[in-house]
């Protein structure tokens, strides 16, 4: 059943990199028929809610819930519904925007988060391992993070959608569904597989880490509302967000670094775990960065870093995570085909991140543009979708798990 729903939430992956590179390709030639806006809204909602939503509901039931949870036909009901509504805001979006269809679809998905929420909740053992105090954080980031799009219900009613409230609400479900639902449950699963495989985590450290991480999460949203209250105060609660989330990341290397060789992550699988925790940390350190307040305002000025930043924790930390992961419990196959498709889509990655840094600080130094900037960032986010592609169907062939099993041996 995991094998199935991981399939699903790659596909979602797949679609929302099409669209992806299809808004790169606006910029290279016009496309009379798209409505740039509204294709951009299904290709977030697609990636978040379809690809890294559903991925952490399949990985988080496969490894914390009991087997009889796990197999539960609610549960497997509830997955399915969930999909629904992903289709519905595939399906919508592009046409309409933000109409009552999509407004629909994207309502259901909060509300079926929460039955996800009030069952994984229920049926999650009670146990003060360290895994489930950042899987129980995850949790609560993502309900808390959810408050905002209620929110954006009465901001529309009472015509501010464009004001600075509006885009506060936004960037709120944002850096919560980012820096807390996504990060934390990586996290959780992550020091799930090194319970499991009986490896001792320092708890004092462990402790620490968790309180900084969850403080800086709360903390560093006032990076995202900076730009309509630019002031000093708002800068200075940022910075010592920042500051708290480098001591984190630091906290979390002296935590890591001496067991590494008892985690044992050798193979494809392994090394896309590795390169998501780099990413990870290298995320905190480009945060750390922006504690200076010039170039904070830069970071939330130029399109370019936010485009660059977001894709660095989805693309960079938690799809590495999760494709990895799935690797390493044997829920996905890795013959020839899903790693010349993983290759494809980590260059892809660097390749366009590259880009869009560069181009940002060109911007930044007044610089301007780089030759042939969009058509280079079209060709390189190509291979985005190709390798998910190929990834993808390195998995369609295997009927079942017995199949997948013998394939990983």
């Amino acid at each position: 059943m995991k094998i199935r729903w991981l399939r699903v939430a790659l596909l979602n992956l797949f679609l929302a990199a099409v669209l992806g590179a299809t808004l790169r390709l606006a910029f290279v030639v016009e496309l009379e028929w798209m409505n740039f806006r509204y294709v951009l809204h299904a290709h977030s909602h697609v990636a978040m809610l379809g690809w890294a939503y559903l991925g952490l509901f399949a990985l988080l039931a496969h490894y914390f819930l009991p087997i009889e949870a796990q197999q539960s036909r609610w549960l497997s009901v509830l997955f399915w519904m969930t999909q629904v509504s992903v289709a519905g805001m595939l399906l919508t979006f592009p046409v309409m925007g933000y109409a009552g269809p999509s407004i629909t679809f994207s309502t259901l998905h909060v509300l079926f988060s929460y039955a996800f929420v009030w069952y994984f909740w229920r049926k999650l053992p009670v146990s003060t391992a360290f895994s489930h105090r950042f899987v129980r954080a995850a949790i609560l980031f993502m309900v808390v993070s959810t408050l905002a799009l209620w929110a954006t219900a009465p901001i529309i009613l009472f015509q501010l959608k464009g004001s600075a409230l509006y885009y506060a609400s936004i960037q709120f479900f944002l850096h919560f569904q980012f820096n807390g639902w996504f990060l934390f449950a990586i996290l959780g699963l992550f020091f799930k597989y090194a319970e499991r495989r009986g490896v001792a985590l320092p708890s004092k450290i462990g402790g620490r880490f968790f309180s900084l991480l969850v403080v800086s999460c709360v903390l560093t949203y006032a990076l995202a509302v900076a730009w309509s209250n630019p002031l000093p105060v708002v800068y200075w609660i940022n910075s010592a967000g920042v500051l708290l989330q480098l001591a984190a990341a630091l906290l979390f290397i002296k935590l890591v670094w001496p067991i590494r060789k008892q985690l044992s992550l050798p193979g494809w699988g392994g090394f896309l775990i590795k390169l998501a925790f780099v990413c990870f940390v290298g995320k905190i350190a480009m945060q750390s960065v922006v504690a200076v307040p010039v170039i904070a305002e830069a970071a939330y000025t130029i399109r370019n870093y936010v485009i660059g930043f977001i894709h660095l924790i989805l693309l960079g930390a938690v799809t590495p995570f999760l494709i990895g992961f799935a690797a390493r419990q044997q829920l996905l196959a890795s013959g020839i085909l899903p790693r010349i498709g993983i290759t494809l889509f980590l260059i892809g990655f660097a390749g366009s991140k590259l880009i869009l840094f560069l181009q940002g600080t060109l911007f930044w130094a007044s610089i301007g543009f780089m030759p042939y900037y969009y058509e280079g960032l079209f060709a390189i986010s190509l291979l985005l979708p190709i390798g998910i592609g190929l990834l993808l169907l390195g998995q369609i062939w295997l009927k079942d798990g017995r199949k997948l099993e013998n394939h990983q041996r």
